[in-house]
């Protein structure tokens, strides 16, 4: 369980903390018997790694965030559950059962969550539950337990109320596995009751989660992959996936992750060809919606597929505006919208978007780094930096955020600042020290441009895969030519890094070139 008593300084805090912005300011009236027990302690470079959040495993609604202040009497954040089971093998199971949580307590209307990522950023930290209470602004904290033994579980829940630090209530469920929705419903059902919230006056929507038990733990094992982000990872996932649909064959949510997977692969490996997956992905999202139009995630996922595949900007602004509609709350779709805006050159409308997912998951690298991306193709190179460095601070070594930090540095002309970003960058990624220092002789003999014919020199080898690179760097050295050949092999492979094209100022020296308006007609950003 998380850590009672003692200082344990979480020096991202006090960086983060204005970032933070659940509350409100309803009173909520007593609720339950205090216990006893005290809770100690004061209170590679691609853009696109950043265009997909994290879904819930259930419900994707995700609760609004007010200004920063007090936090609200009705706010409270559900901490990862805890895996006790005896070989601690049912992460999976415990991960799910806390999403499915989340999902259900953001239906209650004035009760303020913070989504999922935020919640997770401290699994595995070494934090109080004071620490973790004031960095997501919530007033109490709801923690829990399982233990899973063949189709026996134990759930362990208490509800703590972090100004006090004493409980307002405790529970244990000793269930089997064809229980579990209703345990979930009942967990939900005593914290509205504990915080004198109103439930809905209708029910809320039906649950997406599949009632066959073996096909929802499958569900849950496929997500548990997906959220791990690696080639190896999502094909675990796509088995697991397909696993859940045999056993369910009108299992939304299932197509829906099943889609998820086949639109990153070609994103976070290279060797996955786009033109091979995404009409896999495409197939699997419209099943998802035949079976359920109303599941804002699949109207996500295909406004992706639209955006970044079949360059439908049209259709893909309709799907998300579909998944903003049915989940206004959820961080990911304004997300996505955020960027289809900023990359049709509607940066204002963008950027607001993109602001509104980080109040909705503020302590999300992911919706940290996308806001960062739309602030560069906004030419807002001071914020964009800003944002980058704050997205470092809440994970150094996640997705190529240096590699951004160059681009942005680079847009600035502050080279110097640019070689060092990418230097850091290739150092996380292991590669040898020779090599890193290998760039900066080659910025201190050549300057800039010594530096990115350095950068062409390691990266031809790849050939095709690394296309887009390629191609901006011949870009910014003036070699037009060699730019259009690897920007034409992006549109052969239906890259993704295009859909950027129209704002990227990677590409600022292509822009007078009849062969640049062409390019841009036929991923439809022409005018």
């Amino acid at each position: 369980m998380w850590l009672r008593g003692g200082e344990t300084p979480l020096a991202f805090v006090e960086r983060v903390s204005h970032l933070l912005t659940l509350g409100g300011d309803e009173p909520a009236a007593a609720a339950g018997s205090l216990g006893s027990a005290r809770h100690g302690g004061p209170i590679r470079a691609s853009p696109e790694l950043a265009r997909y959040g994290v879904w819930p495993a259930g419900a994707a609604a995700q609760s609004a965030a007010p200004a920063q202040g007090a936090a609200s009497e009705k706010s409270i954040a559900v901490l990862p559950f805890v895996d006790m089971s005896q070989n601690k093998d049912q992460e999976y199971f415990a991960d799910g059962l806390t999403e499915e949580l989340i999902g259900l307590l953001t239906r209650v209307p004035g009760l303020r969550i913070p989504a999922r990522t935020s919640c997770f950023y401290f699994k595995g930290k070494q934090a109080t539950i004071a620490e973790i209470a004031q960095a997501l602004n919530v007033a109490h904290v709801l923690e829990g337990s399982v233990r899973k033994s063949g189709n026996t579980i134990r759930i362990a829940v208490q509800l703590i109320r972090v100004e006090t630090g004493y409980q307002l209530w405790s529970q244990t469920h000793d269930r089997t596995l064809v229980d579990i929705f209703k345990v979930q419903d009942e967990i939900a059902a005593s914290v509205v009751q504990s915080l004198s919230a109103t439930l809905l006056s209708a029910p809320p929507p039906g649950r997406t989660a599949s009632l066959d038990s073996d096909a929802y733990q499958l569900y849950l094992r496929g997500h548990f992959h997906w959220n791990r982000r690696s080639p190896e990872e999502f094909r675990k996932a796509v088995r697991f996936f397909e696993q859940a649909i045999a056993r369910d064959p009108n299992y939304a949510l299932a197509f829906t992750g099943l889609a998820d997977c086949y639109s990153l692969l070609p994103i976070y490996d290279r060797t996955a060809r786009a033109t091979e997956t995404m009409p896999q992905a495409k197939t699997a999202i419209l099943r998802a919606l035949a079976i359920d139009d109303d599941l804002s995630q699949a109207h996500a996922s295909l406004g992706l597929i639209l955006e970044i595949f079949d360059f439908d900007w049209t259709g893909a602004e309709r799907e998300y505006q579909r998944a903003v509609e049915l989940s206004p709350n959820s961080p990911v779709p304004h997300q996505w919208y955020g960027e289809l805006l900023v990359n049709t050159g509607r940066f204002d409308e963008g950027l607001a978007e993109g602001r509104l997912a980080v109040e909705l998951d503020p302590l999300s690298q992911v919706a940290n780094l996308a806001l960062g991306i739309q602030l560069n193709s906004a030419r807002r190179y001071t914020e964009a930096i800003g944002q980058l460095q704050k997205t470092l601070e809440l994970g150094r070594t996640f997705a190529d955020t240096n590699y951004l930090l160059f681009e942005a540095y680079a847009n600035k002309g502050m080279y110097s600042e640019a070689v060092a970003a990418y230097a850091r960058q290739k150092a996380l990624d292991g590669v040898p020290a020779s090599e890193v220092a290998a760039f900066h002789d080659a910025f201190a003999k050549d300057s800039w441009p010594g530096f990115l014919k350095a950068r062409i020199r390691s990266l031809e080898a790849q050939g095709p895969a690394a296309a887009d690179e390629l191609a901006s760097l011949y870009a910014r050295l003036g070699d037009l030519d060699s730019a259009f050949a690897w920007l034409e092999k992006c549109y052969a492979d239906r890259s993704a890094r295009l859909t950027h094209l129209k704002v990227d100022a990677r590409y600022d020296s292509l822009r007078a070139d009849p062969r640049f308006a062409d390019l841009l007609r036929r991923v439809g950003l022409g005018s």
